[in-house]
């Protein structure tokens, strides 16, 4: 027996999934681009190494409908552009809604490499509408090299020394030029001494670098001194950026008592 997936409306009304309620059109359907660098992998990272590329799938329908149906999606080399399986690994499948008007998302996972190369295009394509209609079928993964093929390589560093009060606050400098995508790198804090710390230690937080920005800044949370308290030291440490590789990746910091 085949059982009917349906859309409760209202007492006593249902809609089988894909099908559209009286009055109300098919809801829209878009995907947006995406754009990343492509990552490189760090030593020791497991062979082949992956940059995730989520795409937003979004649905618009008219005020008090609710949106129902499913699409489908696959990507598409880029011509000229990225291949699979050298350059992304495929990816397809179908979305569907069932009455939410949340997106969705399509994660494509990209190939890591240390190679200096052109920017490489590849498509993500929505297609086989039922219940929706596409108001925008097609978009762009551009996958931006981040080993020199395309201007300098992407580099990432620490400032250098550094004396806090209060409020710690380190920089963290990108190399390259200003970002072209996001770009976000890892840091932890490393005791040095054996003394109490007078700061929060930080497992793994993280700074990201946004679009047009040439750096961030990574926080540590100082405590509050105790009478007679002397300096302490500690080291913040760069760890797992998200595209290109670490220069100075280690900056020492002292942190000074009263001020």
């Amino acid at each position: 027996m085949l059982a009917a997936v349906v859309l409760l409306l209202g007492p006593g009304t249902a809609v089988p999934t894909g099908a559209v309620a009286p009055g109300c059109g098919p809801a829209s359907v878009a995907v947006a681009d995406r754009t990343l660098y492509e990552g490189t992998p760090a030593a020791g990272e497991r062979s082949p190494a992956y940059t995730t590329f989520e795409f937003t799938v979004s649905v618009t329908a008219a005020a008090g409908c609710a949106p129902t149906g499913s699409v489908a999606y696959k990507t598409e080399d880029g011509s000229p552009g990225a291949t699979t399986p050298d350059d992304y690994v495929p990816a397809e499948g179908r979305l569907s809604w069932t009455g939410d008007s949340s997106s969705r998302t399509i994660a494509v996972q990209v190939v890591k490499d240390a190679a200096a190369e052109p920017n490489e295009p590849f498509l993500l394509r929505l297609s086989d509408p039922v219940g929706l209609v596409l108001a925008d079928d097609l978009a762009a993964g551009g996958i931006l090299d981040d080993d020199g093929g395309v201007g300098l390589p992407i580099m990432v560093s620490t400032d250098g020394g550094k004396i806090c009060w209060h409020v710690c606050t380190v920089g963290v400098q990108l190399g390259g030029g200003p970002a072209k995508a996001p770009v976000t790198v890892h840091y932890r804090t490393l005791a040095l001494g054996t003394g109490e710390p007078a700061y929060v230690p930080v497992k793994d937080a993280m700074v990201t670098i946004p679009p047009g920005a040439s750096g961030g800044s990574a926080v540590v949370k100082l405590l509050d001194g105790n009478p007679g308290q002397t300096e302490s030291r500690f080291v913040l440490e760069l760890f797992a950026p998200s595209a290109g590789t670490l220069g100075n990746a280690r900056t020492e910091v002292t942190i000074k008592p009263g001020g």
